[in-house]
């Protein structure tokens, strides 16, 4: 069944309406010409009897006043001249052939001929500003008017815009100075999918950065940034994979209690919805222990790892003992102790990568010096980049570091003084790829009176949303000024980015014909509306080519589609240098131990807590594939360890009520269990994992 119109009338319908138009055409120019005519004629007339002397006129009518006369008197005919005051008799053949009346005439007609020209000029030239007039009341009459909303622009009038206002920032993009005065302190955004030009705009940013002076901490996943503006006489690396990474510990930037408690909660985040108690729990311990290492003289990485990861519970308690975390390790809550264990190892697990960094030379002093973030933040003499890099082979590796590292810079501007002059800035191109930040949206919304400048790049606010919950996201969102849209594929996000770039309320034309039969049924009628309508389109957004994006300054300013260019910036330095160095025995029994920490929590808990845990697990990952991988893996071990309890089980089970033996019985099952941790461990252990570097 076909739901389009019949079109067996659309020759007449086509015929009716060019006519017409036609017929509407030849009438509007029949009387410009006409009116034009008698203009040309009265302007010609007037300009004759305004700029011809008197003498030359009179001469002209005497002229062909006797040329008429002549045709029905004779020559001899006597005649009557009155010229300058005197009368003259003369015959009719004397007038006839006077040379003044000969002459008066054809400077007559030479006059005529010039003014004429001169008048057909003049009307050529109204008939033209008369068309061009008419055009234009039919363009008011058809053409949008805008009433009030979002205002769009070109680069260059948003540009004279700021600038009458004084109000514009002297950053020029692209050489057009499009941005509010102190654009900076109310952060910007960088939206879109990837390849879409970002990573191009914001090297824009970082050389302007770069040649103010001004303090910046940047999140460089795939250490682009790295090679094109590090500097090793001014920045800073932190890649723990890195050679040129500098000396860092969790003592460098914590001394006191809730240091470490603001460390814990980047390096342990909080994912979702679900029960916080594993991970406030890990976060507890982690903090105890930590903290209680601060004033010993030999405090290592090496050493925090292997207390909370490789001793006996009870070692660990008695460490503990008087601490808030001493209950949570106690051998009385095994399996809940061992569980809290797990979810620890998961998350600290990224702590292994420092080692090596506090290595010494032949005289006993350290190849790189402590480095520390706050004080490197807080210092005036500093004005370099703090570069916090990865590459795709160890982002999953150093996202809890990176998230650490990234949580203690935010901190460090807030405990500042306050000062509208100071600038740093802190740049997070694929925020979302980081873990869930603790009180990010609150350190924005603070952080401008200290100074801070944020730009955060994101690839869709559904990837914003899964890390940080709606309701976050859409606070982050909203403390973000300056935005970017960038091209967004999907229909869904790309609603958003029209929907923030705002609406506007318009006064439509609506123009309809009627034709039939008879020519007094012909007609045009215009009619107008009031709609509102996105001032973007999600489909104009999905259809941007790269490096085009729209962009929105805060305040009563329009929008403006921008084409950047592409500049390729030359590499200064390789983006990553790979750091070698030989783990310790220590080390390696702490990696082993991370791994059997998690067999032997999913071994020893019922399934409801198993679901709970593979949650806590499985959410450190932001890809979706390895997120699902680890649960399949996780779920997989589970299966073996209850066939391999089953089968042991089947192997020991001997009728008897005697409790003696039912007490044997369940020892027996303990050391069952542990027996299956230790196979399944082994089996993992025998598995190849994968090249970090």
């Amino acid at each position: 069944m076909s739901n389009q119109r019949p079109k067996n009338s659309n020759y007449t319908r086509g015929g009716q309406i060019t006519f017409h138009n036609i017929t509407m055409f030849f009438q509007i120019n029949a009387k410009l010409v006409r009116w034009m005519g008698y203009g040309i004629l009265l302007l010609t007339a007037l300009l004759c009897f305004s700029f011809i002397d008197q003498d030359t006129l009179k001469g002209t009518y005497y002229y062909w006043r006797y040329s008429m006369v002549g045709k029905i008197k004779p020559d001899t005919h006597e005649v009557f001249t009155l010229w300058q005051g005197v009368t003259y008799k003369s015959t009719l053949g004397q007038q006839r052939l006077n040379p003044v009346f000969i002459d008066a005439n054809r400077q007559f007609w030479l006059s005529l001929q010039l003014y004429l020209l001169a008048s057909l000029i003049i009307g050529l030239t109204v008939f033209s500003l008369a068309m061009r007039y008419f055009k234009k009341k039919g363009d008011e009459q058809t053409d949008d008017h805008f009433i009030r909303g979002i205002q769009i622009a070109t680069p260059p009038e948003l540009a004279s815009i700021l600038k009458k206002a004084n109000k514009q920032s002297d950053f020029a993009l692209d050489g057009h100075k499009i941005f509010k005065q102190h654009f900076e302190c109310q952060h910007l955004l960088f939206d879109g999918t990837t390849g879409s030009g970002k990573s191009v705009a914001l090297r824009k940013f970082l050389r302007w950065i770069k040649n103010r002076g001004d303090k910046a901490i940047i999140y460089d996943k795939g250490c682009t940034f790295v090679s094109k503006f590090y500097n090793p006489e001014t920045d800073i690396i932190l890649n723990a994979f890195d050679e040129r990474c500098a000396y860092w510990d969790v003592w460098c930037d914590a001394k006191d209690a809730t240091d470490f408690e603001n460390m814990s909660a980047a390096l342990i985040p909080m994912h979702g919805d679900g029960d916080p108690f594993w991970v406030q729990s890990a976060r507890t311990i982690f903090t105890s222990t930590a903290y209680k290492m601060v004033n010993e003289p030999n405090r290592t990485t090496e050493r925090l790892l292997e207390l909370m990861l490789t001793s006996e519970l009870e070692s660990l308690s008695e460490y503990l003992k008087g601490t808030e975390s001493a209950s949570l390790v106690s051998d009385k809550i095994q399996k809940t102790a061992i569980s809290i264990k797990s979810v620890l190892a998961a998350y600290i697990k990224s702590l292994r990568f420092l080692e090596g960094l506090d290595r010494k030379d032949d005289q006993g002093n350290l190849v790189r010096p402590r480095f520390s973030i706050r004080e490197w933040v807080k210092n005036k003499d500093e004005n370099g980049f703090l570069f916090l890099s990865s590459n795709a082979q160890q982002h999953a590796s150093l996202r809890p570091l990176l998230s650490m590292w990234l949580s203690i810079a935010s901190t460090s501007i807030l405990e500042q003084e306050e000062d509208h002059d100071r600038r740093i800035w802190v740049v997070m191109d694929e925020a979302p790829s980081l873990h869930k930040l603790p009180e990010l949206a609150e350190t924005i919304a603070e952080v401008r009176k200290f100074g801070g400048c944020y730009v955060i790049g994101i690839q869709s606010f559904a990837q914003l949303k899964k890390i940080y919950g709606t309701n976050a996201a859409l606070e982050m969102f909203d403390l973000l000024n300056t935005r970017f849209f960038f091209r967004s594929p999907s229909n869904e996000m790309a609603k958003i980015s029209s929907q923030d770039l705002g609406e506007q309320e318009m006064d439509i034309s609506k123009e309809n014909y009627s034709y039939g039969a008879h020519a007094m049924r012909d007609g045009i009628s215009l009619g107008h509306q009031t709609i509102t309508r996105p001032a973007v389109t999600p489909s104009e957004i999905m259809q941007l080519d790269d490096l085009q994006c729209w962009l929105r300054s805060p305040g009563d300013f329009p929008i403006t589609k921008l084409d950047l260019k592409f500049d390729k910036m030359r590499s200064i330095c390789p983006p990553f240098i790979r750091r070698e160095y030989t783990s310790s025995e220590t080390m390696q029994s702490i990696e082993h131990m991370l791994t059997y920490c998690q067999i032997s929590a999913l071994n020893l808990l019922p399934p409801d807590d198993q679901n709970k845990l593979m949650s806590v697990h499985t959410e450190q990952f932001d890809d979706d594939t390895e997120r699902n991988a680890e649960e399949e893996r996780m779920k997989a071990t589970i299966d073996k360890a209850k066939a391999a309890k089953k089968k042991m089980a089947e192997k020991n089970k001997k009728p008897s009520s005697d409790k003696q033996a039912e007490k044997k019985a369940k020892e027996k099952e303990q050391a069952d269990s542990e027996a299956v941790t230790e196979q399944l461990f082994q089996e993992e252990q025998n598995i190849n994992e994968p090249e970090i570097f």
